[in-house]
């Protein structure tokens, strides 16, 4: 037993240090909910839903039954240069009128793999996202650095209630995650060729992440109303990373490059209070108020972002058990959604701004999501 633990970590330090080209970190897995873009980002102590897999396994403790059996959303994220970038006949005056050094776009495409299953102290879920994100830089204004992703991650959370008082209940919970991502990642390219990039994919550089981690998280609630919550994300998650020279190498097993890169840890804090007045009910379903702090880890990041763009806050009301409406706050910047429930079908848009850079209103966004969802 000791021999094999040996090999293991001698195999995965060689690794290391056979990699000379690699990522000092690893993005981690999600998937675009438009109901967490609306309230401006994940919430600790919210309710669950399917999405609680990325935000919090303690609340399972609690979780309802629930089947999700498919799902598709759109996220667009800097939505008003694409769309004129499309529909002008000269894309580069565009990006020279709105930037003066250089810009990022993204559009993520989550599902249609979405299923899992949920019930009391357990959840869990399969899910799919393509990514595309290109990046123009003023240095170079004729030239795209296109990027396109296919992620797969399965994760499961339990989560289970050590202590259940009158007036208070403590949760906890784990979440493990697995996820395999295959990545086109292509050099900065002309703008008359970006048309021509799907047809050379086997010739461009291509790169296969394989890693696994989990999230540990807890939550405290007071009168079945006021929670506390906190969560630590990823503190151990290993990425086996390995690169071709291009994609039609993978076959041959030709890499250039392979060694393990951590995912970045991240922490969040918050509290969130469900209004439990009969007054309110009276008019309405349900109203939460939410506000937590995601950059709780944001001072071990080599760059790390002002400390007012980790302030995250949200607000839900919901009607009838049918319409919600949904406004949030993260990075300085708002947000808003609404969601309506066809028992079976859930349909929920945002819109929302979103901060890419590391100062206060440095590089706002607008960005857009459209999620439809398949339940029972």
């Amino acid at each position: 037993m000791k021999n094999g633990i040996l090999t293991f970590l001698c195999l995965f330090s060689a690794l290391n240090v056979f990699s000379q080209e690699l990522p000092s970190r690893v993005k981690q897995v999600g998937f675009p909910f438009a109901r967490v873009n609306a309230l401006g980002g994940n919430h600790v102590g919210l309710n669950t839903d399917f999405s609680s897999l990325f935000s919090n396994p303690a609340l399972f403790a609690s979780a309802e039954p629930k089947k999700n059996f498919a799902e598709i959303s759109l996220d667009v994220i800097y939505v008003d240069l694409i769309y004129r970038m499309i529909f002008t006949d000269d894309p580069l005056s565009e990006m020279r009128d709105a930037f003066t050094d250089r810009f990022t776009a993204f559009i993520d495409l989550g599902g249609p793999i979405a299923f899992g299953w949920m019930g009391r102290n357990y959840g869990w879920g399969l899910f799919n996202v393509s990514r595309f994100e290109t990046i123009w830089d003023r240095q170079a204004i004729y030239m795209l650095t296109p990027t396109l992703s296919e992620e797969f991650t399965f994760a499961g959370a339990y989560g289970f209630s050590p202590y259940m008082g009158n007036t208070a209940r403590l949760d906890l919970g784990v979440t493990t995650k697995i996820f395999v991502r295959l990545g086109w990642i292509s050099q900065a390219t002309y703008l008359q060729e970006i048309k021509y990039l799907m047809n050379n994919l086997t010739e461009i550089p291509f790169e296969i992440q394989f890693g696994c981690g989990f999230d540990v998280g807890l939550r405290w609630t007071l009168f079945e109303s006021l929670s506390f919550g906190f969560v630590l994300y990823d503190p151990f998650a290993p990425v086996l990373v390995t690169k071709y020279s291009r994609a039609s190498k993978v076959a041959d097993q030709q890499m250039i490059d392979q060694g393990t890169v951590p995912v970045t840890p991240r922490a969040s804090v918050g509290i969130s209070w469900r209004m439990a007045s009969p007054f309110w009910h009276y008019y309405f379903s349900d109203i939460t108020l939410s506000v937590d702090y995601v950059g709780v880890l944001e001072n071990m990041a080599e760059n790390p972002r002002d400390p007012l763009l980790n302030i995250s806050a949200g607000i839900e009301v919901r009607m009838l058990e049918v319409f919600s409406i949904r406004g949030g706050f993260l990075g300085m910047q708002p947000s808003c959604g609404i969601g309506i429930d066809f028992t079976f079908m859930n349909i929920d848009l945002a819109f929302y701004m979103k901060e890419l850079g590391i100062l206060p209103s440095s590089y706002p966004t607008a960005a857009i999501t459209i999620d439809i969802s398949f339940h029972k």
